[in-house]
């Protein structure tokens, strides 16, 4: 399910990596990682101000290595609501795209449409 919303996105590219992790980007940016062993953990990307909210709700905690760059980790797919869940990748998602250069993102946004 988590897979599948991520390659949604416009422009997604996956890409796996390490033996167990798929790695989600735009415009060669990660935005998201899932691990394909159990417990299926997510890491991806969050808003600063997201960042402690998450962080202090059980089964969440900063990503390692990532967590300077305002990264959480799910430590499994049962620990947030779907609806949540998909809302935090959508942000992720956007939050990764905001950042690429205007041509892109007008691009990725005609992909939308």
């Amino acid at each position: 399910m988590t897979l599948n919303y991520c390659l949604a996105f416009p422009a997604v590219t996956q890409e796996e990596k390490w033996d167990e992790d798929l790695r989600f980007s735009v415009g060669e940016k990660l935005f998201c990682m899932i691990c394909k062993n159990e417990p299926h953990r997510i890491s991806l990307k969050c808003r600063l101000e997201d960042f402690h909210r998450l962080i202090s709700q059980p089964g969440i905690v900063p990503a390692p290595y990532l967590a300077r760059y305002h990264w959480v980790q799910i430590r499994s797919l049962d620990t947030l609501p779907v609806h949540e869940l998909q809302s935090l990748l959508q942000n992720a998602y956007d939050l990764v795209v905001s950042t690429l250069p205007p041509e892109e993102r007008t691009r990725i946004k005609k992909e939308r449409v």
